[in-house]
């Protein structure tokens, strides 16, 4: 009895095991119930300034929906604009939404927000004007390791010693530095007031980005923005990257002497060893009175600058007179420039200073250049002051000023001026199936017309005309080679993203060429026998690849596919079989086209083709197959017919 009691004694108690297996599920239980009600709660926001009226949208207003961080909205009952007395400090995450209708002034005396501690700012669809900073930042200032994305923004007439509109500061090349994003925005009349530094330094009439930080720029205009350097833009240790931007008449006013950069101004890329990458972006109407009229770049270390499919319209550097459109020099001469797909036209260097002219469209030191499939066309070096014709200091290099490791292919020369010589190339230079013709050293002597020197000859090129006298320095551009007219039309819209000059029908340029690139700088394909030059006469449509190119009959559906080639325009069709499908435009080189799962549903070889029925040529075709079964695996794709 005694070993029974004791057995049903010890069932009766809750052992230290089973205790806190209950108190777990009653926690779990009371963490579940404070779930559901946290979720059935509506999220914690900044909430809403003002309640309907231009009066309740006041400073105070806007300052206490910052506190409780998260989304930001406005009701005032219209357009309106509010006036800030003191700058707003983000230590949090917050997303700011004007609706189209809110303006937030500075008032010329304060700046607007400072974001600190890692903190991310987002501005939509609202203007900030009028900010004002005795330091860096008129409108905004960002701390190392914060973020600001701005998106369909404005940020007009803000004024601070550096970054009139925005500074994005770290502690040096090597740092995270910060983070920005501008889309679909402008900046207007901003202006950085802090003085020249000899050699170059502060600036960035709207941006001055440095320390490591990274800005990506797209969509967006700058017009009219005015520093010492970097009227647009200042980048001191950092990296940039802009596509599809316009930038127009922003100013580059340095009297210390360097530096310069109307539009851009580049003083080392992150790391020393990082990017400054610009794509589809315009440059019209920018100024310095240094170097570089629409960009100046000094990567350092092995900092790198692209340029591709840009255009360089009308940009003047006077003063020192050096790189109308872009002066580019390497400090450690291991600093590249690659120029792809692009026009430099009437682009001037001006000395005004004593200095000789050099470089209208660009300016070359101590760096590797690559330059393809672009175009240089009315640009010029000449000096305005009043100099004997025959005084070097006129000019030379009326579309380039080179340096020793220039590399110039299947691009097109034609019409530049010097003041004194080298209208089209003043420098060594290895070319390769490009034109130089009709260019224009203005000396007495009538020599030197296109090039001061004799150029390395890559083979394919065609010069014109020959030269003129017999005196020993009347350098052709290709010693020995007989010159002949290549027949050019004159430079225009002829497709692709920017003005190019044709080859008129007859051009002994038409299937002159050798080694070309797949494409022209349209983007339209180059035949089989490619021309001299940046246009290829007849250019057609070109698929490289498609994807994916192929699919199984185990995963019938719509499928996107990807194709990737040459020459495709805003009217380009995809063709499946030779019926025309929906079809994206991405860019002169990569369209889209959705496969509706009945093109997909039947085993067997499909012809895919590009159409562009504005020049009546259709592309040879690649084929796309149906599989009976398609396995995807992280190996090779394995078909299973």
């Amino acid at each position: 009895m005694k070993q029974s009691h004791e057995s049903n004694a010890r069932s009766g108690r809750i052992s230290p095991s089973k205790r806190l297996s209950g108190e777990i599920g009653i926690l779990l239980v009371l963490l579940l119930i404070l779930a559901l009600l946290l979720a059935a709660r509506p999220a914690q926001g900044a909430g809403t300034v003002g309640s309907g009226t231009s009066g309740s949208c006041t400073e105070a207003a806007l300052s206490a929906a910052l506190s409780g961080g998260g989304s930001v909205g406005f009701n005032c009952g219209g357009s309106h604009t509010i006036t800030l007395t003191s700058q707003k400090t983000i230590n949090s995450n917050i997303t700011i939404n004007g609706g189209g209708q809110i303006t937030l002034s500075g008032g010329g005396s304060t700046r607007l927000f400072n974001l600190q501690n890692g903190a991310s700012l987002t501005l939509q669809n609202i203007t900030l004007q009028n900010g004002y900073s005795s330091s860096d930042g008129g409108a905004v200032y960002v701390e190392r390791l914060s973020t600001l994305t701005l998106t369909n923004s404005a940020i007009n007439n803000s004024v601070a010693a550096n970054g009139g509109a925005i500074a994005l500061n770290g502690w040096g090349s090597s740092d995270a530095g910060g983070t920005l994003i501008v889309t679909d925005s402008s900046f207007s009349g901003n202006q950085s007031t802090a003085a020249a530094i000899p050699g170059g330094g502060n600036g960035g009439g709207a941006l001055y980005i440095t320390g490591g930080s990274t800005a990506t720029v797209s969509g967006s205009i700058f017009s009219n923005n005015v520093s010492v350097n970097g009227g647009g833009i200042h980048i001191l240790g950092a990296n940039l990257t802009v596509s599809d931007s316009t930038f127009s008449g922003n100013v580059a006013n340095n009297s210390a002497g360097g530096g310069g950069g109307g539009a851009i101004y580049v003083d080392g890329t992150k790391n020393f060893n990082g990017t400054i990458d610009i794509s589809t972006s315009t440059f019209s109407n920018n100024q310095s009175n240094q170097l570089g009229g629409a960009i100046f770049s000094f990567p350092e270390g092995s900092g790198s600058t692209i340029i591709d499919q840009s255009l360089f319209d009308s940009n003047s550097a006077t003063g020192s007179g050096q790189g109308g459109a872009i002066y580019h020099q390497s400090a450690t001469k291991i600093g590249p420039l690659t120029i792809s797909n692009s026009t430099f036209m009437n682009n001037n260097a001006h000395a005004t200073d004593g200095s000789a002219s050099s470089g209208g469209a660009l300016w070359l030191l101590d760096a590797p250049v690559t330059i393809t499939s672009s175009t240089f066309v009315g640009n010029d070096a000449t000096t305005p002051l009043p100099l004997d014709p025959n005084d070097w200091h006129r000019g030379f290099g009326g579309a380039i000023r080179t340096s020793d490791n220039t590399t110039v292919v299947s691009s097109t020369i034609v019409n530049n001026t010097a003041g004194f010589s080298g209208g089209a190339i003043a420098g060594p230079a290895t070319v390769r199936n490009t034109i130089i013709a009709n260019n224009e050293g203005d000396s007495d002597w009538g020599i030197q017309q296109n090039c001061t020197v004799e150029l390395t000859n890559g083979g394919n090129n065609i010069q014109y005309p020959q030269k003129t006298t017999g005196n020993w320095n009347d350098y052709e551009c290709f010693g020995g080679q007989t010159a002949v007219n290549p027949q050019v039309g004159t430079i225009g819209d002829y497709g692709g993203p920017t003005p190019t000059v044709p080859l008129l029908a007859g051009s002994p340029a038409i299937n002159a060429g050798s080694n070309c690139p797949a494409a022209d700088q349209r983007g339209f394909a180059r035949n089989g026998a490619c021309d001299i030059g940046a246009y290829e006469f007849g250019g057609g449509l070109l698929i490289i690849s498609i994807a994916p190119p192929w699919s199984g009959l185990n995963n019938v559906q719509d499928v996107t596919l990807t194709v990737q080639g040459a020459g495709f325009t805003p009217s380009t069709v995809v063709r499946w079989n030779g019926a025309n499908r929906t079809t994206t435009y991405v860019s002169p080189f990569v369209v889209t086209a959705v496969l509706p799962s009945t093109d997909l549903d039947t085993l067997g070889s499909y012809n895919v083709t590009v159409y562009d029925p504005d020049r009546s040529l259709e592309s040879d075709p690649v084929s796309f197959i149906v599989v009976s079964e398609l396995y995807e695996t992280f190996l090779p794709t394995v078909l299973n017919p």
